[in-house]
């Protein structure tokens, strides 16, 4: 009989394998490696947070600095309200809204509201008893003779008499009076002839516009003094600011003036001559040759003979002559029977 029984029982039993481990310098560096790893990520997150926490912290800050100006501003607290506009600009020149809230505050600094429309509170006015009529008639005679400043008390009574006596025309009224005489004191016109008040006339534009709107050219008048007033705050402070605005009144109303009877023109030239001589002064020369083009630009307003010499000598620094050549000194002597010899030719 045949044997039924394996021979060998080894080869039907599972065989045992050597178990394989890592030697112990390999699990160190490991370990090394996965505690270096996560000390790193450890620490960028700690810094993003930082970041992030820091920035969020001074974006709160301007934001709240924001908030106390625009409380300080409609408070009429103008200075504080400016230094805290300041400021924000220092910390992010680009804060929405920053710049455009400092130039409200340099205008709003820079106005003296008319004392005509001024009420005081100590004294009542009396009211005007006529007939209603009888004040419209006066009303448009002055108006007729441009009696602005005369015709606006006689407004304010009709009004607080009778508020309800034709208010649209007494509002047409007003309107004009107020455009007029605002337009008035920005040109020195008229009863403002000796001296203008741009401060004032924007102020009377601004009152005409709870009327009406304002028609194009007296907005545009408005905007040019708006521009006049900013570009004065930077004189003798930032020449190129100043030139900046003044540019830009001048390309459109160059004969506007202010108070001291300095036109826009005038204004315009003398801060291109100021700022070219901060360019003249550097020891660079290519910072000196621009300053040539400004003070060009300068006399293409008006010519200063004190700047004269010091122009003319600085065109030639930037562009000196180009030197030249005696055409004599181009003739090659023709040689005749050897070198060095010149050929002479014969006498008849």
């Amino acid at each position: 009989m045949y044997d039924t029984q394996p021979n060998n029982l080894s080869d039907t039993q599972p065989k045992m394998t050597k178990k394989q481990t890592l030697p112990f310098w390999a699990v160190l560096l490991i370990m090394l490696g996965v505690v270096l790893l996560g000390s790193l990520g450890g620490y960028g997150l700690g810094i993003q947070g930082r970041v992030a926490a820091q920035s969020t912290q001074v974006g709160g800050v301007l934001s709240e600095q924001m908030t106390f100006a625009e409380q300080d501003f409609a408070a009429g607290r103008f200075d504080i309200a400016r230094q805290r506009v300041e400021y924000v600009i220092t910390q992010d020149p680009d804060y929405p809204g920053a710049t455009d809230l400092l130039t409200r505050i340099i205008l709003q600094q820079s106005i003296t509201p008319s004392p005509t429309l001024t009420p005081t509170p100590t004294i009542t006015p009396t009211p005007d008893l006529r007939n209603q009529e009888a004040i419209l008639a006066e009303i448009q005679q002055k108006m007729a003779a441009q009696d602005w400043d005369g015709v606006l008390p006689i407004l304010d009574n009709l009004r607080k008499t009778d508020p309800s006596f034709r208010t649209a025309q007494v509002d047409g009224f007003y309107y004009s009076a107020l455009r007029n005489r605002g337009v008035a004191k920005i040109l020195g016109t008229g009863a403002y002839a000796q001296t203008t008040n741009m401060e004032g006339g924007i102020y009377d534009l601004t009152l005409a516009e709870r009327f009406g709107p304002l028609d194009g050219y007296a907005e545009g008048l408005r905007n040019f003094s708006r521009l006049y007033i900013i570009g004065l705050s930077f004189w003798e402070v930032n020449w190129p600011e100043a030139i900046n605005y003044f540019s830009q009144v001048y390309s459109f109303a160059p004969n506007l003036r202010d108070s001291s009877n300095f036109t826009v023109s005038e204004r315009y030239r003398i801060a291109l001559l100021k700022h070219a001589d901060t360019l003249y002064e550097s020891t660079d020369r290519r910072t000196r040759c621009e300053a040539l083009n400004v003070y060009f630009q300068s006399f293409s307003i008006g010519r200063d003979p004190a700047y004269e010499q010091k122009v003319n000598d600085l065109n030639l620094e930037c562009n000196p002559p180009t030197p030249t050549i005696d055409p004599l000194l181009l003739i090659t002597p023709t040689v005749e029977g050897g070198e060095g010899t010149p050929t002479e030719t014969p006498t008849p």
